[in-house]
């Protein structure tokens, strides 16, 4: 039976060097599977600031969290609604009195009518004009709801477009569920019917950021020179395997 004679501080080394590989690998194994086991949940309210003026000293972010404070902080109003001034008013009746006239010893009174009121029509009010309100506050410009992309990457939940009273656009996800992944991130791309990766690559696509989180609702920021198309979808797309997760097409 032959024995190793490798010297043992070679077989150290090899130990060493082994180690030293391997970590990296388990590391970048787990970071790639590690989401497809562990749910990540982010529930953004919508911007309140969004139905704010924001003045020219401020930011939009520090009127979001002023706001946010003032909504958590339930203080009772300590001043009383003023009472209503009561104001008695008279007006003239338009009727005429009667002027009684002093007449002669024997006679009767001769009584006359003063001011008297000649008859008047009535034309009654049209009914008044009124123009239709214009939208304050967000408006909702597109809407629809994620589909699976296949039977392992699925995805639920809505996809809104608002855009801004300050005119700025954002896209809203409400209580979406998608299958997680590593490196997740947000695009449009100006079409409807996605037929995969090559699809999406052909028809290109804006890069609104990375997934918060594969499990709630949230915000993100649509650039304010991006032209909103005819046609417009919203893809979930994991970007290290180039795999289209799940998709909203908006209209």
């Amino acid at each position: 039976m032959s024995r190793d004679r490798t010297p043992f501080y070679k077989r150290r080394s090899i130990q060493v060097a082994a180690v030293i590989v391997a970590l990296p690998a388990l590391a970048l194994a787990w970071w790639l599977g590690s989401p497809l086991f562990i749910d990540r949940v982010v529930d953004e309210p919508f911007p309140l600031a969004a139905m704010a003026v924001v003045p020219d000293d401020m930011t939009a972010e520090e009127v979001e969290e002023i706001m946010l404070d003032a909504a958590s902080t339930d203080t009772p109003a300590d001043e009383e609604m003023p009472e209503m001034a009561t104001t008695a008013t008279s007006a003239a009746a338009g009727t005429t009195s009667p002027d009684t006239t002093a007449a002669p010893d024997g006679e009767a009174p001769a009584t006359t009518m003063v001011d008297a009121a000649e008859p008047t029509t009535t034309v009654p009010p049209g009914p008044p004009t009124t123009l239709p309100p214009e939208p304050t506050g967000p408006v909702a410009l597109a809407s629809g709801n994620l589909m699976d992309a296949d039977s392992f990457h699925q995805g639920s939940g809505q996809v809104v477009l608002y855009q801004l009273e300050d005119g700025s656009r954002i896209i809203r996800l409400e209580d979406i569920e998608v299958t997680n992944g590593p490196q997740l991130h947000v695009l449009l791309t100006p079409v409807h019917g996605l037929a995969g990766r090559d699809h999406l690559q052909e028809a290109g696509y804006v890069d609104l950021g990375a997934l918060k989180g594969n499990i709630g609702s949230q915000n993100y920021e649509v650039p304010a020179d991006y032209v909103i198309p005819d046609q417009l979808t919203l893809v979930i797309y994991c970007v290290p395997f180039h795999v289209v997760f799940t998709t909203a097409e908006l209209a």
